[in-house]
């Protein structure tokens, strides 16, 4: 198996955490856990994970949305993961071509499929 890495940008520490915990346990690296818009799109470009988990409302003064826009060069998967439930902002998020959108609180089966799906149809191109 392929140790992919995931980036996972979330402000809320105890979410990131079991977060990271999930997707090590089941055979990811998690590099890096950020927590701000401005972290994402430096770590973005500097680490070059193989997929990100994005919360949409992360601290700073770029929202998830404005971090995949900013990133959309380095073509990295993007699943969104928001306790949002506005629907401007849905659309908004939509139109920045994410690979899933998914609300909080995670279904963690459906998550890890997801996330393997993203990643195969990744590794194909």
């Amino acid at each position: 198996m392929i140790n992919f890495r995931i980036m996972v940008v979330e402000d809320d520490g105890i979410i990131a955490l079991g977060l990271q915990n999930k997707l090590e346990s089941w055979g990811y690296t998690v590099d890096p856990v950020v927590f701000s818009g401005e972290d994402a799109v430096e770590e973005s470009f500097q680490r070059k994970p193989d997929l990100i988990l994005m919360d949409i409302g992360v601290k700073g003064e770029l929202d998830g949305i404005e971090v995949a826009q900013r990133i959309r060069e380095l073509n990295i998967p993007i699943i969104y993961v928001t306790g949002m439930d506005d629907k401007v902002i849905t659309q908004k998020a939509m139109e920045t071509v994410p690979y899933a959108l998914l609300k909080k609180p995670v279904n963690h089966k459906v998550l890890k499929h997801i996330i393997q799906s993203a990643l195969e149809e990744g590794d194909k191109k």
